[in-house]
């Protein structure tokens, strides 16, 4: 039976739209993995089978200050465990970029005091006065600016003296500050992380285990990118269907089908618990790239072609769609199966958005997206008719 043929075919529109809101009321719920946030992301694969992720949790918590551990299972014998970043360590790297910049302007003040030297070899005595005041200003700065680096350090020397013992260090010499600053800091790191480690290997006995330490300020620096790029690749996306019709209407009704499978996914995974980071930022790109398939293979068979009617088109172009979204689907369960019993969280992120999503895909395209397009149609076509 024809969908598209019911008199009211254009209510459809109302169950992807009901998808939509219900998805918005879930998305304030994800949140953010390592990755994107900073912290400690830990991957357990341990001989004994793991039943009660909650009594673990609360015993990181209880072994390791500040830690707000989450703890799922992603099967009987691996664990994932996302903790926060450290303040201490977190605080010392703030001050690492400080002494970083700082270091950097240093350097810019020692190139332009041997550029003046080399000047007044070479320029007349009017202006050797002008330029021997430069130099000055810029050794003065130099002064200034191993000052800052010094204080820096010391307050990243302070943030992480609970984990390493405070070095000796010629505060006047610039180099050595850079140099005990990235030694201290990497120092800190790997103490902390063979502390958190073993304190996991007295809670849940590990065979192997991965490590991902990402700091807040590139967890940051990640999510400022992945934004613009997503925010790109809607407006190419955009540009690309204008292109093709010429015309505002389908253009907007394709950019509904791809904008809702996005937050679609994005309800699911706040409504599930799936983190969003940096393998599930990647699946939301493929279903852009999934939804416009479907949504612009719709408006090109119902508002290009010619042959048989609309409502006709619309409705073959429905079963050929289900057949390359279903394809897809049945490619990600298997993805999703195999990553659940093999414990690969990456993996196991990226099929079940892309599950998600493509389930979606198949109420927003063929309920939504082609409701709007075969409307668009009968407009046109009873305009040309008066």
């Amino acid at each position: 039976m024809n969908i598209y043929e019911n008199k009211n075919y254009k209510l459809f529109v109302i169950i992807p739209v009901l998808m939509l809101l219900i998805s918005l009321y879930f998305i304030p719920r994800i949140q953010l993995d390592s990755s994107l946030k900073g912290g400690v992301s830990i991957s357990l694969h341990t001989s004994n089978s793991i039943s009660n992720t909650t009594r673990i949790a609360a015993r990181i918590n209880g072994m390791i200050p500040g830690a707000n551990a989450k703890v799922s299972r992603v099967n009987s014998n691996n664990i994932s465990i996302t903790i926060n970043a450290n303040t201490s360590l977190a605080d010392a790297e703030l001050s690492l970029l400080k002494i970083y910049a700082q270091y950097k302007n240093y350097s810019n003040a020692t190139l332009a005091i041997s550029r003046d030297q080399i000047l007044l070899q070479n320029k007349s005595i009017a202006n050797a006065t002008q330029i021997a005041n430069n130099a000055a200003t810029q050794k003065t700065q130099q002064a200034k600016f191993i000052a800052q680096m010094d204080s820096s350090l010391k307050s990243e020397l302070g943030s992480i003296s609970s984990i390493i013992p405070s070095p000796q260090y010629n505060s006047s010499n610039a180099a050595e500050i850079m140099s005990v600053a990235q030694a201290s800091y990497t120092s800190a790191s790997g103490i902390y992380k063979k502390n958190t480690l073993d304190a996991l290997d007295t809670i849940a006995p590990y065979t192997s285990y991965s490590y991902n330490d990402i700091t807040p300020s590139l967890g940051q620096y990640f999510l400022k990118k992945i934004q613009q790029v997503v925010i790109i690749s809607f407006i190419l996306v955009a540009i690309a269907v204008f292109v093709i019709f010429r015309n505002p209407a389908p253009s907007l009704a394709v950019i509904f089908g791809a904008g809702n499978d996005i937050i679609v996914a994005l309800g699911a995974m706040g409504a599930f618990g799936i983190p969003l980071g940096v393998a599930s930022i990647g699946a939301l790109l493929m279903l852009i790239g999934y939804s416009m398939d479907t949504d612009l293979l719709a408006s090109v068979r119902i508002l290009k072609r010619s042959e048989n009617t609309a409502s006709e088109r619309a409705f073959s172009t429905m079963k050929t769609g289900l057949t390359m979204t279903g394809a897809a689907i049945i490619a990600f369960a298997v993805l999703f199966s195999v990553s659940y019993l093999t414990g690969i969280s990456t993996f196991f992120e990226i099929s079940a958005v892309m599950l998600f999503g493509l389930l979606g895909d198949v109420f927003t395209t063929w309920l939504g997206n082609t409701t709007l397009i075969l409307w668009i149609k009968h407009r046109h076509d009873m305009r040309k008719s008066v």
